[in-house]
């Protein structure tokens, strides 16, 4: 996950011309989540998420175990980082809950060509009750409106359904397939790509907040 807290600061339309749709950032709290930076005391989700990660094998590949001191250095760091050319990472909470329920980060960022990517991570215990969706719609409100991106572009396991039905209903559309592309569980697998262009985004209205992340 990409270290570092995004600048909230004003900046040209990387497109030239007035926003479509009327859309515009209004913060990082929506009503069913919350965005914020990420503290030490967010240790512990770490560690339940690399337990959750170990014992499913369907995300990233398994680490030997971490000690607390080593997550509380690592969370130290990232909390401390400077955000750098769009690029930060973000705890998730639910409203009316307490504590960190996922993280949400951005990379690739290019803006010349306006392009961005990010990732997103849900607790196994928070799943399916649309937090995933939501914190993608706050996330990609704010860099295409707030940071005038163009497009946002990711990398989905083709065998991740929740995942690829996420992006389907959030107007993402299939762009290419990268066959054979990662190692996971002890296989190759394809990896999906998927593009939402800022036009698209702002244009389209309000999906069904539900969601399978």
């Amino acid at each position: 996950m990409d270290e570092g807290h995004p600048v909230l600061s004003s900046s040209r339309d990387r497109n030239g011309g007035e926003l479509i749709g009327g859309s515009v950032f209004s913060g990082w709290s929506g009503t069913l989540v919350r965005l914020r930076a990420i503290e030490p005391e967010d240790g512990g989700y770490y560690q339940d998420f690399a337990q959750d990660i170990a014992g499913s094998r369907s995300v990233y590949m398994v680490e030997p175990p971490r000690s607390r001191e080593r997550v509380r250095k690592d969370i130290e760091r990232l909390g401390q980082a400077e955000g750098y050319n769009d690029c930060f990472a973000l705890a998730v909470e639910s409203i009316g809950g307490q504590g960190m329920i996922g993280a949400v980060s951005t990379h690739r960022t290019d803006g010349r060509a306006g392009t961005f990517s990010y990732g997103l991570g849900i607790g196994a215990a928070y799943r399916r009750r649309g937090y995933g969706s939501a914190v993608a719609r706050i996330l990609l409100t704010y860099m295409f409106t707030e940071r005038r991106y163009h497009k946002c572009l990711v990398e989905i396991h083709a065998d991740n359904a929740a995942s690829l039905r996420l992006h389907d209903r959030l107007g993402f559309v299939q762009e290419g397939l990268l066959r054979e592309q990662e190692f996971l569980a002890g296989r190759h697998c394809d990896v999906v790509l998927m593009g939402l262009l800022r036009r698209e985004f702002l244009a389209a209205e309000p999906a069904d907040a539900r969601s399978d992340e």
